[in-house]
């Protein structure tokens, strides 16, 4: 691909993102720009190759398609900083949590391509989630673009409606967490049943992602999955029945509904 990206950020969403379009071939390095405040914010952008700038301009200037990846309540201020730079040229692709495309068109005031997109942190091994929905001047061959430059870093999907990334960001942005906090607990157990730590960590890392392919290859339904692994009397069922006495999957759900109902709050106002 011969177009110029830029990456206004250059955290951890940034060097996830460049990263699997550098592995897949899909930009070369020398085509990936990125900014940020600091030098020493962009550090591991340069160690990856990446051409380096603490000038936000200096994107716009060079790169057509731009990613935003800055905290959501510094987007504001950077979209107002370069509104009058952009122009209908540009193709501006958001990673920012709980900013609407409409506030982010408002705030350029041009009829811009705008992407809003929540890309969740198992991105950073290309085996990722990314959801995203198109603004009201985002055209077909931009969506396909969106699509070409981020489907190397796991399953993406453009939702039916805009408001679904608020649940999707509970649902795949937040439950890496809750996955992470499960395998630790797996290991635990392991290690209070007498397996050294790093191995019952790979074991339960292992078995979970081992049962997410199943899941995704199959075609199963999951419960039909865990019945099949049930034997009448064994030791699977005896712990399924220890997991829905202490209310599991009533705190599974729980856990991705509330973080849902955060995004959806919005409680962090924005500073316009």
């Amino acid at each position: 691909m011969d177009k110029k990206i830029g990456f206004l950020g250059a955290g951890n969403m940034c060097q996830a993102i460049a990263g699997g379009m550098i592995a897949s071939g899909t930009v070369p390095v020398g085509n990936i720009y990125a900014s940020a405040r600091t030098e020493a914010g962009l550090q591991k952008a340069k160690d990856m190759g990446i051409t380096t700038t603490l000038d936000n301009c200096e994107i716009v200037k060079q790169c057509s398609v731009i990613f935003i990846a800055v905290k959501p309540h510094i987007l504001p201020g950077v979209l107002k900083q370069l509104a009058p730079l952009l122009t209908t040229d540009h193709f501006l692709i958001s990673v920012a949590n709980m900013v609407t495309n409409k506030e982010m068109e408002d705030l350029v005031g041009k009829p811009i391509g705008v992407m809003r997109t929540l890309p969740n942190t198992p991105v950073k091994v290309q085996s990722g989630v990314i959801v995203a929905y198109p603004g009201s001047h985002c055209t077909p061959e931009q969506t396909a673009l969106c699509k070409t430059l981020m489907e190397p870093l796991g399953l993406f999907s453009i939702l039916p409606s805009e408001p679904l990334i608020d649940v999707a960001s509970g649902l795949c942005g937040s439950s890496p967490a809750f996955l992470f906090i499960m395998i630790d607990a797996m290991a635990d157990a392991g290690v209070r049943m007498g397996l050294p730590r790093g191995v019952a960590v790979n074991l339960a890392a292992q078995t979970m992602q081992g049962s997410a392919k199943m899941v995704l290859q199959e075609g199963e339904n999951p419960i039909q999955l865990a019945n099949n692994v049930c034997s009448p009397g064994g030791t699977t069922i005896e712990g399924v029945y220890r997991l829905s006495r202490a209310g599991f999957k009533g705190t599974v759900m729980d856990a991705v509904i509330g973080a849902c109902e955060k995004t959806q709050g919005k409680e962090m106002r924005y500073n316009y």
